[in-house]
């Protein structure tokens, strides 16, 4: 018996970027004077300021914020303070509590993806083999990665929106019927028609009332008593 090898879907990843490691490019890129925060529904916001994280967490409740390179697998994503300052020229993410209290993994990730988005992760170079301080090596999930994971799942709620019920999909439709609603609700009217009854038969409705008027007072009149006409005799005894 041979021994089979397994090689999972994100093995299959890695094998791509095994070869090299990420190292940042010689030239500098110009520094953006803005700076990036998306949410967990995909929603991005650009700030051209900086902006405090108790200002961010205000408005989101149980959400935390961290940087977008600070996805490692099997370290614990780490949350910026409250009283950090969210810089320009970078990018940031808005994401639930609960997402801080675990260890990042291969698991959680595929849970948050379907096949179709596995397949194309290559593509978008989800995973950097980067060299820590203490030159052990380490590996990070990349911002473009997490950034299609949060797309995909708002298409997927949009989707699942669309196809709730609804008829009308695009804005020239609902326009459309609109306008066909309320054209129907002011212009119409009750229909009102006269009825019309014929002659004969309204004749001879009202002679069957008289024959039973007729008769009810026939039945009221008391019979007259008939007189006793007493005969006499005229023989003689």
């Amino acid at each position: 018996m041979g021994i089979k090898l397994v090689n999972p879907w994100w093995l299959r990843l890695l094998s791509n970027h095994f070869s090299c490691l990420h190292h940042h490019n010689n030239h500098r890129e110009r520094p953006r004077r803005t700076l990036k925060v998306i949410n967990c529904d995909g929603q991005v916001k650009i700030y051209d300021r900086p902006v405090h994280v108790a200002e961010l967490l205000n408005q989101f409740p149980k959400h935390m914020i961290c940087r977008s390179d600070s996805f490692y697998i099997g370290k614990k994503i780490p949350p910026l303070p409250m009283d950090d300052e969210l810089r320009l020229g970078h990018d940031y993410f808005l994401l639930p509590q609960q997402v801080f209290q675990s260890a990042l993994s291969f698991v959680t990730i595929a849970s948050f993806t379907n096949s179709r988005l596995v397949k194309n992760a290559a593509a978008s170079q989800p995973f950097h083999v980067e060299k820590s301080e203490s030159g052990s090596l380490r590996l990070r999930v990349s911002d473009e990665f997490i950034r299609e994971l949060m797309e995909e799942s708002k298409t997927k709620d949009g989707d699942e929106e669309s196809c709730s019920g609804r008829v009308c999909t695009t804005p020239q439709l609902q326009k459309q019927y609109a306008l066909l609603v309320g054209s129907a609700r002011h212009n119409w009217k009750p229909k009102l028609e006269t009825i019309k009854e014929k002659k004969k038969r309204r004749r001879k409705i009202l002679g069957f009332g008289l024959k039973r008027k007729n008769k009810s007072a026939a039945k009221n009149v008391k019979p007259q008593s008939k007189q006793k006409i007493k005969i006499k005799s005229s023989r003689k005894l």
